[in-house]
């Protein structure tokens, strides 16, 4: 069996082994150092022998692993850090452990330098052992405020279809800089942040204030949104749409919920889709955001904090929202989203590796 350790080394989560095999599970991590781009790859091998060695295969796509590995070393060594010419350029790769390879693996998230929370949804694994493919599917913050090293990255992923989440003002005011030949703007109200904003800044609204704003942000998108979310899906089942990116403002509510759908549909486990959620607290910026959250009051720094940041809390909110209207989310997204079992199924066949 072979897994993705994001939630392991990014979230300190619990590594569980499914015990004694023949042949040894490999569970991977793989990121970017600052400076100049170079891989981190890390990895735990479970059974462990000391004299074994791991090789790593590095490819410009996530389809053909050439002969001779890239780098060999020991297992026991846990890291390696591969050098790359230039930090806008991907690679992928892949481990070898005396005849067991890993899954494909690459860097779920991209260091932007004006763009809040740039990854990639590829790299998980299915209940069914099956792995999303890489860079078919991106989710992010808004465009509107990119440097031309961002642009450069967005570029190098070959994107065709951008979808965009936030509401008319937001899309108006604030238009992506990068756009894409497939640009659908499907609205969803997520009330008024630059209001908000102002309000945190002026010491009206407090932390208490902030959670009922999110909560009723989140009830919103599950009661009066969901042929946005429907028609987000019938761009997904058209192959001929991807690499797609979706986005909204932070890329953590909309985007987040957006998200949580398509996992759950391609048969991630809760665990990991939950974990991928709060991975936008990572790659959010609140100082960005709320330059002068910093030097506010405590009590108003918490309601900046909210404002800025995922909770788990708010996930299972809008979930218990699903339950209430439909029974159970599952059933939610088959009566609300459309997503019957053929789409699902045209899904998989288009976004997880055979």
């Amino acid at each position: 069996m072979i897994k993705d350790i994001t939630s392991f080394f990014i979230l300190s989560s619990l590594l569980i082994t499914t015990g004694c095999t023949k042949h040894p599970d490999i569970y991977f991590y793989c990121d970017r150092d600052k400076d100049g781009g170079n891989y981190v790859l890390k990895w735990e091998v479970s059974p462990t022998n000391p004299e074994d060695k791991i090789k790593i295969y590095m490819s410009d796509n996530d389809s053909v692993f050439l002969e001779p590995p890239t780098a060999e070393t020991m297992v026991s060594d846990y890291v390696a850090r591969i050098p790359v010419q230039d930090s806008i350029s991907r690679k992928f790769f892949r481990l070898k452990v005396n005849k067991t390879f890993s899954g494909i693996i690459s860097n779920h998230v991209f260091k932007m330098d004006n763009m809040q929370n740039l990854r990639d949804l590829g790299g998980y694994f299915t209940k069914e052992e099956k792995q999303v493919k890489w860079a078919r599917v991106f989710r992010s913050g808004d465009l509107s405020e990119i440097t031309s090293r961002d642009y450069k990255i967005i570029e190098s992923l070959g994107i065709k279809t951008i979808i965009d989440f936030r509401d008319v003002d937001e899309y108006e005011n604030f238009p992506d800089l990068y756009t894409a030949p497939n640009m659908v703007h499907l609205p969803i109200a997520s009330g008024n942040r630059a209001y908000i904003r102002d309000k945190i800044l002026d010491g009206t609204f407090y932390r208490g204030d902030a959670i009922l704003f999110t909560q009723d942000m989140y009830r919103s998108m599950v009661e009066n949104y969901s042929d946005e979310f429907a028609r987000f899906f019938d761009i997904l089942c058209d192959p001929n749409n991807y690499p797609i990116l979706y986005h909204g403002y932070l890329g953590k509510d909309r985007t987040g919920l957006a998200s949580y759908f398509l996992l759950r549909a391609l048969g991630i486990s809760n665990e990991a889709n939950e974990d991928d959620y709060l991975l936008s607290n990572l790659y959010i910026s609140e100082q960005m955001v709320m330059g002068e959250a910093r030097y506010l009051p405590e009590q108003m720094q918490e309601a900046a904090t909210v404002v800025c940041k995922a909770d788990r809390s708010y996930l299972r909110y809008a979930i218990s929202c699903m339950e209430n209207k439909s029974g159970s989310v599952d059933k939610y997204m088959e009566k609300e989203l459309k997503l019957t079992e053929d789409k699902k199924e045209k899904l998989r066949k288009i976004l997880l590796y055979k």
